[in-house]
């Protein structure tokens, strides 16, 4: 991983009308940093921002407000289609649902391809087929594939399916939105076991977005725990584990099972209360340690910084 700033996003906001008085704040100011060659986890219960992050992201919906830079350049800026073009190329998605985002009426060929054919990057019918054909192989899929159709396919290879279509177009940036949530347990260590093998061979920058936090350290080089619209504690994945320190967070960690009787009988889960911050003042993203930032107001701080000396 890079020193380099990749994607930088400042005081994110996406706010949905849903009446005349009445707004969603799905994502309410949120800010954090990308590096080159990284893998930036994205977790937090159903319904707290994380998906919608990364539609805004990569202008699927337009920002309310905030800026979005992509090697340096605003997202949502006026863009000519050339430069439009350009940017797409250089950054895709890997969608949630593996039924739903592939086109049942078309071959995986053409699936693949489309993106191919776009961009205009395959000069002639027998260089596509290759090119399609070499992605099946590098998804773990075979090249006998190309002629079949969705429906013949299980769900872990109908994501295999999903991830060589992002990668046909050679992407720097790729958002998975909950690549893994609609497979079985199974194949989900599969298909994360791809993405960490594709990205040591090709250095892609990934925003893995996710609900299951062991999934998320076993990826992650750095994760961001968001609750309600908001970014609550940002740090190292090791870090973030042995030193959770927003009562979310430990809320979070505090519900993953681990595959031993012993401590599941003595786990200890934490339930979140919202109601128990202090009210005095709005919390701000304070850093608390080196690159271990929080959400928290003056008086919060300074017990978050007592609590870190006496562990």
């Amino acid at each position: 991983m890079s020193q380099e700033k990749l994607l930088e996003v400042t005081n994110l906001k996406q706010h949905f009308k849903t009446g005349r008085h009445s707004v969603v704040k799905a994502v309410d100011g949120i800010t954090f940093d990308i590096y080159q060659g990284e893998t930036f986890g994205l977790v937090g219960e159903s319904g707290c921002g994380k998906s919608t992050t990364g539609r805004s992201i990569i202008r699927l919906y337009d920002a309310t407000d905030g800026d979005v830079k992509f090697k340096g350049e605003d997202v949502h800026g006026k863009k000519s289609k050339k430069d439009l073009k350009k940017f797409n190329q250089k950054m895709q998605m890997i969608f949630q649902d593996p039924y739903a985002s592939l086109n049942p009426r078309m071959t995986v060929l053409d699936i693949i391809a489309e993106g191919l054919d776009v961009h205009g990057l395959t000069p002639n019918d027998k260089e596509r087929k290759a090119r399609v054909e070499n992605l099946l192989e590098r998804v773990g899929l075979n090249k006998e594939h190309a002629n079949r159709y969705p429906h013949e396919f299980s769900g872990g290879q109908r994501q295999r399916i999903g991830i060589a279509r992002a990668l046909a177009v050679d992407p720097e940036f790729i958002i998975a939105d909950e690549p893994i949530s609609a497979l079985d347990v199974s194949i989900q260590a599969q298909v994360v076991n791809l993405l960490k093998d594709l990205q040591r061979e090709h250095g892609y920058t990934y925003l893995f977005i996710a609900h299951d936090l062991s999934m998320v350290k076993y990826i992650s080089d750095r994760i961001g725990v968001m609750y309600f619209g908001k970014m609550v504690e940002l740090a190292d994945s090791d870090e973030l584990y042995k030193h959770p320190m927003h009562p979310y967070t430990k809320s979070l960690l505090s519900a993953i099972p681990l595959p031993d009787p012993d401590y599941e009988r003595n786990r200890i889960r934490h339930s979140y209360d919202p109601s128990q911050h202090d009210s005095s003042e709005d919390p701000e993203f304070r850093e608390i340690r080196p690159n271990h930032w929080v959400l928290c107001t003056t008086k919060e701080f300074e017990a978050y910084k007592q609590e870190l000396t006496e562990k």
